[in-house]
């Protein structure tokens, strides 16, 4: 057995095929490059080794979109049938991996989990469950699952810094502000490089209402954090919002056609990033131009084969389509976006975790948003108050989560009902006081 650069067993075989590995394996968790095209040359040259199949399978599941499935699948039995051969972590890794592409998402960390507490070390386990506990919005589970292996690990073992991003993200999204901020600097004071301690320092200072700071820290560091980073989409919206948050629309308007009009690939990950803008511009009746077409083109191409695979991305073709409705009258994609959910729910087998909540949360917020579309706002309005503390189930960050209290306020006064949506702005007045958006 050949231990990777953290001591992990592997059934690598060579250490030229391990090397293979970790480079793909870094481009994954540093956001750098392209994992899968790292990851290439080691299944061409060593495709008898089971684990870089399952990290393979692993990429493709992490882009949130079903049209990925199948090849998450065809890697998935690939690795299979080479399990003789591997080590038992490389097993579990299989094991746990199936859980995920079969939608069982608690089981799979249960999975990942258990190999934590043989190896706090193993980084793959850690990097895919704290995705997982992204997916399912287990804000506790985003905290202490880094923690709970942190102690384990040293400044010089390879991946520390980014260790230490995750479990900065992870206090962040638990409202720990000073403690993730201090966790944040931590880790950017060794690798000041790191997007995804970029993004925890952000996302503290965004929800303490710290706006010019924000702008600083995304501004300042752009030249380390954006190139050649799969991250730096998302940064840049981040910066965007600072500069909504500050009332500066033009800045936004401006950073959103350099950075955010046309993303390099065409995915779900950036493409909802597009979507929560544009509708966020729309609820402060900024004309966004032309900006609007491709991204609801996008989302609209996506229902039949992605709508109710991830409620996540659902809401946000949601509210793409729900802009273009606004705009030319045309509900007919909201309309075939909740058929196919309703669809995807009546189908046969079992109710999958995933599957459960796209019923509870997903399907729910897209028929609100059809009452957006439809001009029935007080019925949007109800809809919003009755998911918005349970949303946290369908993934997502407090800051992109916001965008349900956006919409909430801005239905209500459209409704006439000012009580209900001064209710919930006193409430981010509180939160973030320096706020254009709170008055």
């Amino acid at each position: 057995m050949t231990p990777d650069l953290r001591g992990v067993p592997t059934s690598a075989p060579n250490q030229q095929a391990l090397d293979l590995f970790e480079a793909a394996f870094e481009s994954l968790y540093q956001f750098r490059g392209e994992p899968l095209a790292f990851i290439k040359p080691c299944l061409e040259q060593f495709p008898d080794w089971s684990l870089p199949h399952s990290f393979r399978a692993i990429v493709l599941f992490g882009i949130t979109e079903r049209r990925f499935a199948q090849g998450a699948a065809k890697s998935l039995a690939a690795a299979e049938s080479l399990l003789a051969d591997a080590t038992d972590r490389e097993r579990a890794i299989h094991a746990a991996t199936q859980q995920m592409l079969a939608g069982n998402w608690a089981n799979a960390c249960g999975l990942f989990e258990q190999l934590l507490v043989d190896n706090p070390r193993d980084l793959l386990a850690l990097h895919t469950a704290q995705n997982l506990d992204f997916f399912r919005g287990d804000l506790v589970g985003l905290r202490n699952r880094v923690s709970r292996v942190r102690p384990a690990w040293a400044a010089d073992t390879p991946g520390y810094a980014f260790v230490l991003g995750m479990q900065a993200f992870g206090l962040e999204e638990c409202n720990q502000y000073p403690e993730a901020e201090a966790v944040a600097r931590e880790a950017l004071a060794l690798r000041p490089e790191n997007p995804w301690a970029v993004h925890a320092l952000a996302h503290v200072l965004e929800m303490q209402g710290r706006v010019e700071e924000g702008i600083e820290h995304l501004q300042g560091g752009a030249a380390l954090w954006a190139p050649d980073s799969g991250f730096a989409y998302h940064n840049w919206w981040h910066l965007a919002l600072f500069h909504l948050e500050k009332g500066d629309y033009d800045g936004a308007l401006e950073l959103s056609a350099r950075e955010l009009a046309e993303p390099d690939a065409r995915f779900a990950l950036n493409m909802l990033d597009a979507a929560a803008l544009l509708w966020r511009l729309q609820l402060l009746d900024v004309d966004t131009g032309d900006r609007l077409g491709p991204v609801a083109d996008w989302w609209q191409s996506q229902i039949e084969e992605g709508g109710g695979y991830y409620a996540f991305n659902d809401f946000h073709a949601a509210i793409a389509l729900a802009q273009r409705a606004l705009t030319t009258g045309d509900r007919s994609g909201l309309e075939a976006l909740v058929a196919r959910l309703e669809a995807e729910l009546k189908e046969s087998g079992p109710a999958s975790g995933r599957r459960l909540v796209t019923e509870v949360i997903g399907l729910p917020l897209v028929r609100a948003m059809l009452d957006y579309a439809s001009g029935s706002f007080s019925e949007c309005a109800q809809a919003l108050v009755a998911l918005r503390d349970t949303a946290q189930q369908f993934g997502g960050s407090h800051a992109q989560r916001d965008l349900i209290t956006l919409t909430l306020m801005d239905a209500a006064a459209r409704s006439g009902d000012r009580s209900l949506a001064a209710h919930y702005l006193n409430e981010r007045e509180v939160m973030k006081p320096a706020s254009a958006l709170s008055t």
